[in-house]
């Protein structure tokens, strides 16, 4: 029995998108700007290389949203296991229990 054409595209976003690049990092230019390097593509391909320019309160602004954002959904596995079981001592300092505590 014949199967259907394979649809190569599904899963690719479609139409313009920008995403940070993992391996650079944002960076303040000698004007004062926020840098941010960014991948720019087009139907899932690569089209360039490129930098967000933010001043420094879009950036403030920016991150502050970023992180609103990540705190309004969902907690990922770590913060669920640590959120009873860590206390933090001082300053950087942080005691967890030992694995085989932990309630599975």
């Amino acid at each position: 029995m014949p199967s259907e054409p394979k649809n190569h595209r599904q899963g690719i976003p479609q139409g313009w998108r920008m995403d940070p690049i993992p391996s650079r990092k944002a960076y303040r230019d000698d004007d004062g700007n926020i840098r941010v390097p960014m991948w720019l593509t087009k139907n899932g391909r690569h089209m360039a290389d490129t930098e967000m320019v933010l001043l420094p309160s879009e950036a403030a602004l920016l991150a502050e949203s970023l992180t609103n954002a990540m705190r309004d959904g969902p907690r990922s596995m770590l913060d669920e296991l640590f959120r009873e079981s860590a206390t933090a001592l001082a300053s950087g300092v942080v005691y967890v229990r030992k694995p085989e505590q932990y309630p599975f």
